[in-house]
């Protein structure tokens, strides 16, 4: 028997449309190859020295925060740090499900710089393309 002996599968079937839909599918920006190559090395940068450190002085304060019952900890944050209460919910919230640990307590924060890379680069490429439109603007005759 030989491999002749078994006809191709047609392609006319329920596969087909997603077949057609992978070729019409566009390449990947240059934008997007930078912006995940940024997040990439982001996220390596951050990952690779969570835990290089022992607890400051703050993060002991928000491991101690952390472990309060929610009323107690938004009032301690309330009469003790001066920073809204938002990232001691999250990180009260984060401590309950993974704990209080160094890396764990990081965790919220670098989950934190790593989505603000894109946001940073995008937000970068429009000043930049509106500083070039305005410049040129003023340099036309």
């Amino acid at each position: 028997m030989s491999t002749s002996d078994y006809p191709a599968p047609r392609l006319n079937g329920p596969r087909l449309p997603r077949l057609r839909a992978l070729a019409r599918a566009r390449p990947v920006s240059a934008d997007a190859w930078a912006v995940c190559a940024l997040v990439a090395l982001a996220a390596t940068i951050r990952i690779i020295t969570i835990n290089n450190q022992s607890l400051w002085q703050d993060e002991a304060l928000t491991a101690y925060e952390a472990h309060l019952p929610f009323g107690a900890m938004l009032n301690t944050v309330a009469h003790v740090e001066t920073t809204p209460p938002l990232y001691f919910v999250l990180v009260w919230v984060w401590a309950k499900l993974f704990g209080t640990g160094a890396v764990a307590l990081r965790a919220v924060s670098t989950i934190a710089g790593i989505a603000l890379v894109p946001i940073a680069y995008l937000s970068a490429r429009e000043l930049i393309s509106r500083w070039r439109a305005s410049s040129q603007l003023r340099s036309s005759p």
